[in-house]
């Protein structure tokens, strides 16, 4: 159906803000958020063109800041936590004729976030270059005298350091009471074990819109590749556990919530023999950022980071795909009432459209074999806890992982270390200090949601944001809560069939996991 859109353009440089209105206004369309985003420098240009999409939903791209002839790329030799480590590599780089800079690496922001070190470490810096090409070949020389982790970079890159930008955001913003459709979210292909760009994901769908969603295993060395690595809720089937009990966004009759998830999983045999279910959907052994029951590393989470864990109990459902992964170990099959229809001494075994098939390795493989007998009837239980309480996965509930936490009530509150994100401080530095392509949800405090993704990697059009500069994003633009999705190459969003983004990756847009989708 045609409708009449309404286009805001909102130009701000220094203290003046200007709004046009182009074309006829739309009578249900919001008025444009003209608060300037916090982001960089005071007062840089910035530019937002709102459009409605459907009654309650609008689209505003908003670009911010400028490239600045003071920015240069130049090569991270290497990140150290103190500055005696530091020192070492300095001198030996000045023995063999490089100019070297030495970069304290501030936590700025502590007060914001649950990381309170005032240093983070010190990074090893050489060459000023205009170019990029010159910066890659001074890595290449490097790395052939020995000094394997250089890397080149760009100086507006490190988001510790205030910058102009430049800045492209994108931003989805859905009225609940408003809205006609669904938002809901969909795994890749409709299975586990697929992966799908989320252009063909709107596409397949019809939707209005989309969103990349939540982290993933990229390469079969950490899993399954395309397995969700934390909690998943489709249509109120649980098809990922969560890592510990990280931030994620629950969905529900088009309102969402942005709370701390966790998942308890239990087996129980009829003679009251009971054990825990370590995971759903995923491969044996593998926990992609830790976070798991009885992980041989640590039971916390640790982002990028897998976990192995030898004695496993995995259940599987359909929307894992046709067969659980093949190996040593046992197997059961249930029917959808939890009865034991059939073992295996193997894994690697269809599993049914309906019901479930239970897969174990080491100990636990020995605990099932030994406890159970075809014919019984197990009891399977799968809670789902947000900040505590129990959700009732209806099928209206979906649930997105991400983390960490970037605002609770309209303050900015990073959650960094609890979730998995400061397990070392090069990690921290590099994940959440410096900017990246981003990915990003929040909620106002009227209940709108906002979907968000930030172009990155791209000196001349957007270099991306650190963790706080999401949170300050969401806070300029009205949210009390909010929390990132995964970022980087996956970060994507799609509006009328057109990718809106440009996606860092050379090869395009990444594949992904699953989508968070606006249908009509």
């Amino acid at each position: 159906m045609h409708r009449s859109l309404m286009k805001t353009v909102i130009v701000s440089a220094l203290s003046l803000s200007t709004i046009l209105t182009v074309g006829w206004q739309d009578q249900d369309a919001e008025a444009a958020n003209t608060q300037e985003l916090s982001i960089g420098k005071n007062h840089l240009p910035e530019t937002r063109v709102t459009q409605p999409l459907a009654k309650g939903v609008t689209y505003t791209d908003i670009t911010r800041g400028y490239y600045s002839d003071k920015s240069y790329c130049t090569v991270d030799v290497a990140f150290f936590d103190t500055k005696e480590q530091a020192r070492i590599l300095i001198q030996d780089l000045k023995k063999k004729g490089y100019k070297v800079k030495l970069h304290k690496v501030e936590n700025k922001y502590s007060q914001n976030t649950d990381v309170k070190e005032k240093t983070i470490g010190y990074v090893v810096r050489t060459g000023e270059f205009k170019e990029e090409k010159s910066a890659n070949d001074l890595v290449d020389q490097l790395k052939a005298q020995g000094f394997e982790k250089a890397k080149a970079t760009y100086s507006e890159y490190d988001g510790t350091m205030n910058s102009t930008g430049p800045w492209k955001i994108d931003v989805l913003e859905i009225d609940p009471d408003e809205f006609q459709g669904e938002l809901t979210n969909s795994l890749a292909k409709g299975t586990i074990t697929g992966r799908e760009t989320v252009s063909s994901m709107a596409g397949r769908t019809e939707a209005l819109a989309g969103l990349n969603g939540g982290y993933f295993v990229v390469g079969s060395e950490d899993g399954i590749p395309g397995d969700p690595a934390g909690i998943s809720v489709v249509n109120g089937q649980l098809v990922s556990e969560a890592i510990g009990d990280r931030t994620s966004l629950i969905l529900s009759d088009n309102e969402a919530d942005i709370a701390n998830t966790s998942t308890s999983l239990k087996i129980e045999t009829e003679s009251g023999e009971s054990s825990v279910i370590d995971g759903i959907n995923r491969k044996p052994g593998l926990i992609r950022s830790c976070g798991g029951v009885g992980d041989k590393e640590t039971n916390q989470p640790k982002h990028d980071v897998t976990c192995t864990d030898a004695e496993e109990i995995i259940e599987y459902n359909a929307a894992f795909g046709d067969e659980t992964p093949k190996g040593e170990g046992f197997e059961v099959l249930l029917d959808e009432k939890g009865k034991v229809v059939d073992t295996y001494n193997e894994r690697g075994n269809s599993i049914p459209k309906n019901g479930s098939v239970l897969s174990a390795t080491g100990a636990q493989a020995e605990w099932l074999k030994g406890n159970i007998s075809e014919g019984e009837t197990l009891s399977i239980t799968r809670n789902v806890s947000a900040d505590g309480k129990q959700v009732k996965t209806s099928p209206d509930v979906d649930i997105i992982g991400g983390a960490p936490q970037l605002l609770e009530d309209g303050k900015i509150d990073i959650q960094a270390k609890e979730e998995g994100f400061a397990w070392s401080h090069d990690f921290y530095y590099h994940f959440a200090q410096y900017r990246h392509p981003r990915s990003f949800a929040g909620v106002k405090e009227n209940g709108n949601i906002l979907l968000v993704t930030v172009e990155g990697r791209n000196p001349e059009q957007s270099i991306g944001v650190s963790f706080h500069e999401s949170a300050q994003i969401l806070q300029s633009l009205g949210a009390v809560k909010g929390m990132n999705l995964d970022g980087g190459g996956s970060s994507a969003m799609v509006v009328h069939d057109q990718l809106v983004n440009r996606p860092s990756d050379a090869t395009g847009e990444r594949p992904v996991s699953d989508g968070i989708l606006v249908l009509p």
